[in-house]
């Protein structure tokens, strides 16, 4: 077995060449990303979950859509990947009580395996989103090792211990889950999504995907109630449930509405105001204030481009209008001088005939 490295002292100058032992399986499932070596050459390839830890010196570069999520096939392997690296119980350990209390020098040598793996267009700008998304896959590891594991006691619970989680760790573990506070923590989590009543459709694929392929599907970014039908609509076409299709009418209807009378956010007509700290129908990520700012600013910027766009086409009929009454005014300057030639010559030959007739009687 392939022992990375020692939390106490990782040596960072070895990359990391196989996943987690505790680990699943990864899925051997391809995807198509774009790869940069240490000489900055980007190649496309096809790449799956276990070769990204045997890639050395050679990293998958990321996908980033306005609102700081990873989107496209890089996003859909990223995230797999985060999963995996969140079973490395010696860099990892399940022995915290949350996310937020595991030490920030644990997260930086998270922070620099994931660098070693995959490129960031920003890495300042991108830590804050892949560390919170590596916490999510903590989070239900944690979750899952319990669910599959737990017993009727604290005793039993230990026994019960998974062959690969070491002794020490899994005793605190279990010991945090049989406090007043990790109890009620699980009946409130029983309680929150026994409210769930509308499910999506997605499976694994992040709404921030979904987004992704609806704008390259239709070159316009999809707006939050079309992303709510899109991801609660089976691939046949019917609402994952009667509660969905309820809903779906609703959103169709008040945006039907909206485009007639200007007004904005169906969503928020039909579900009712946001709530702190998330934006529904968006991910994970973005939050109400930069979400609606960057709505704001991109539907400032489309304005404007509508706007130039309307100035360039009246620019190019004026243009048109412009040429159209300088032929005329030419061909008016050459009819006015073709007349006047024509007069004088008539004056010229009157005279001619004039000054013949003259000569005539003379003789």
């Amino acid at each position: 077995m392939i022992r990375y490295y020692h939390i106490r002292g990782i040596d960072m100058s070895e990359d990391l060449i196989a996943p987690p032992p505790i680990g699943p399986e990864l899925a051997s499932g391809k995807w198509r990303v774009r790869v940069i070596d240490g000489d900055a050459r980007i190649t496309e390839e096809r790449i799956s979950g276990k070769e990204v830890w045997s890639m050395l010196n050679r990293r998958v570069m990321i996908d980033f859509n306005r609102n700081g999520q990873a989107i496209k096939d890089s996003g859909g392997l990223f995230g797999s990947w985060l999963g995996s690296l969140s079973n490395d119980l010696n860099l990892l350990p399940i022995n915290y009580t949350d996310w937020r209390k595991v030490s920030n020098y644990r997260k930086e040598m998270a922070w620099k395996v994931i660098q070693k793996k995959f490129w960031f267009d920003d890495p300042k700008k991108r830590k804050k989103y892949v560390l919170s998304t590596l916490g999510c896959r903590y989070r239900a590891l944690k979750q899952r090792l319990w669910e599959a594991h737990r017993r009727n006691t604290i005793q039993e619970s230990f026994k019960a211990r998974p062959g690969l989680v070491p002794e020490d760790q899994w005793k605190e573990f279990v010991e945090i889950q049989f406090t007043d506070r990790a109890k009620k923590m699980r009946e409130r989590n029983i309680k929150i999504r026994s409210k769930l009543k509308i499910p999506h459709a997605l499976g694994k694929k992040s709404l921030a995907r979904k987004a992704d392929d609806m704008e390259e599907e239709t070159g316009t970014e999809p707006n939050r109630a079309e992303l709510f039908i899109a991801s609660r609509t089976r691939s046949d076409g019917s609402f994952v449930c009667d509660e969905a299709r309820i809903y779906g009418d609703k959103l169709k209807q008040v945006t039907t509405e909206n485009i007639q009378s200007e007004a904005h956010d169906a969503l928020e007509q039909v579900f009712g105001p946001e709530k702190p700290g998330r934006v529904r129908c968006a991910g994970r990520g973005p939050t109400p204030s930069k979400y609606f700012s960057n709505k704001e600013c991109t539907s400032s910027t489309a304005e404007m481009i509508h706007i130039k766009s309307q100035m360039k086409g009246f620019a190019d009929k004026l243009d048109v209008v412009a040429n159209a009454l300088y032929a005329l005014i030419e061909s008016r300057k050459q009819e006015h001088f073709q007349a006047i030639a024509r007069d004088e010559n008539t004056k010229l030959k009157t005279n001619l005939y004039q000054s013949s007739s003259i000569n005539s009687d003379q003789f």
